[in-house]
């Protein structure tokens, strides 16, 4: 026989029975004992298109169906009785196939059936109710594209079997609605990066037990909205995340109740095991509308902030001439590695050795000069974010989220030649003269810190805490990355050649400084 199908967006899927020739008896009980089908109605899958079961893989277009251990089937014989199937042949076929799955299945009935239909249901894999289905809000699927769990997690269909040639046969519609998730991330993880499940959410009760009747499930009766049901989490085996939509890599496949949800989100949850940060990221979909028997497929490039190799420069380098330029394979990737191939004195990646009062001239020369520093420092209201981002491949998360310059002059009432000019005390410190070794009087610190993100994102800059490329021996060593984030001004310290104002986050505070023009820091962000 043809293997069953659930097309997408179509709402049909097949299934048959047919009877054992003796097909109006009454079971033996001896024979039942003895595990024989004789006296036992036969139902069995029809050689059809579309046809359907309970375990499901995505093939690109549709769902397939296969019946697994435990499947059974349910009959109405007089409208209000029903009938559990006593016996099937799942897994005979299964050790015929060297599978755990099937696409063909016997189900065997006890009892005189002589009418020309009946109504079939199927409720689920071990659902020991025929009048009920349960959508679970946990949900497990532990291999890509193998989503076994379906017949246990709330699959279930109805038929009306029709008596042909002293057979029944029947087509089944599935009455559960599916989704499907095929997550890719377009800049590249490392294969440290998995996803580990995939949680929908919404304003209405998508999971918890639900009226089943000839019709299949009664959303007219869905159960009150609470915390126990308005989500649905699969969990996941750690699968892998690819450049782009791949389903042997790790479709994942969920069930749930049909209806109109609203607000509803789909949150990915994210891991990394070499950097040991886990995180998630979350779409809002709005209102959406899942039919019985229809899957939906949701293939996401995950809104993950991508963050290049190029974004670090020792202070001032030569436009274009980032830390690793030309050495990019070599680029430290990850906390305390370090690498030879950092940039010496005549690279053009090498910082600019001017004196203080001189400015940045190149790579650096837009960053803010060292009184803007002070003003975003005292004034930039900075709230602290633990999202998650990339580099390197790598997950690391939290930053700060810092008000603009234009809306720091606006809200003190001064102009931003004002704030270019001098710092918030009056001082400009692209001009004061050196107090040899007295560092205190040149740097800021701001520790009165929001955790979240701002309300108003649009007035704001944020500044990831990527860390810093620092001089180790002759090598170029990758520290702090998740814990500080340092970033350049156009200004060289008062004190030599040998440092520049900078400016870091981390998550208790913001500050404005020193550091080595060795080191290599991020330019302002845009």
């Amino acid at each position: 026989m043809r293997k069953q199908h659930l097309c997408i967006l179509s709402a049909m899927a097949l299934l048959s029975l047919g009877s054992c020739s003796n097909d109006n008896t009454v079971l033996d009980s001896n024979e039942q004992a003895n595990g024989t089908t004789t006296g036992l109605m036969e139902f069995a899958v029809e050689e059809t298109q579309g046809q359907t079961r309970t375990m499901g893989i995505y093939d690109g277009s549709r769902i397939k169906f296969y019946w697994t251990e435990g499947d059974k089937l349910w009959i109405n014989t007089d409208g209000t009785t029903l009938v559990q199937s006593a016996k099937d042949e799942i897994n005979s076929a299964m050790t015929a196939l060297k599978d755990t799955k099937t696409p063909d299945a016997k189900f065997y009935f006890s009892g005189l059936y002589t009418a020309e239909s009946y109504p079939v249901r199927y409720t689920g894999n071990g659902n020991a109710h025929g009048d009920k289905v349960t959508i679970k809000s946990e949900q497990s699927q532990t291999e890509p594209n193998n989503a076994r769990h379906l017949g246990t997690d709330g699959d279930c269909g109805t038929a009306t079997a029709v008596r042909e040639n002293g057979k029944y046969k029947f087509t089944l519609s599935h009455k559960a609605a599916y989704m499907t998730f095929t997550p890719y991330y377009s800049y590249g993880f490392a294969d440290d990066v998995k996803v580990t499940k995939i949680k929908i959410t919404a304003d209405e009760a998508l999971a918890g037990e639900f009226g089943f009747n000839d019709n299949g499930i009664d959303v007219s009766k869905r159960p009150a909205a609470d915390a126990s049901n308005c989500s649905i989490t699969l969990n996941l085996g750690n699968f892998a995340i690819p450049t782009q939509a791949e389903i042997s890599k790790n479709a994942a496949i969920l069930v749930l109740a049909p209806g109109t949800y609203h607000n509803f989100k789909v949150e990915y949850f994210l891991n990394d095991s070499k950097t040991n940060v886990y995180g998630s990221v979350v779409k809002n979909y709005g209102t959406l509308t899942f039919t019985s028997g229809k899957n939906r497929r949701v293939s996401a490039n995950l809104a993950v902030t991508h963050y290049g190799q190029d974004i670090f420069y020792m202070w001032d380098a030569t436009v274009g001439q980032h830390a690793w330029k030309g050495h990019e394979g070599n680029q430290p990737s990850l906390n305390g590695d370090k690498n030879a191939a950092y940039p010496k004195a005549g690279d053009p990646r090498y910082y600019n050795g001017v004196n203080h009062p001189a400015s940045a001239s190149r790579s650096a020369k837009d960053c803010p000069n060292a009184n803007e520093l002070h003003w975003y420092t005292k004034y930039g209201n900075p709230h602290w974010d633990a999202s998650i981002w990339c580099f390197m491949k790598h997950l690391y998360q939290g930053g700060m989220w810092l008000k603009k310059l234009d809306v720091i002059a606006r809200e003190t009432g001064k102009s931003l030649e004002t704030i270019k000019k001098e710092g918030p005390n009056g001082i400009d410190f692209t001009k004061s003269s050196s107090d040899l070794k007295i560092y205190d009087k040149y740097k800021t610190t701001n520790e009165n810190i929001t955790v979240g993100k701002p309300s108003n994102l649009s007035d704001y800059l944020f500044f990831p805490a990527i860390g810093d490329y620092i001089i180790d021996g002759d090598e170029g060593k990758l520290v702090n990355v998740g814990t500080r984030g340092y970033y350049w001004s156009s200004t060289p310290r008062p004190d030599g050649n040998l440092n520049s104002y900078n400016f870091c986050v981390e998550r208790s505070k913001v500050h404005t400084g020193y550091g080595g023009k060795m080191n290599s820091h991020c330019l302002w962000p845009k």
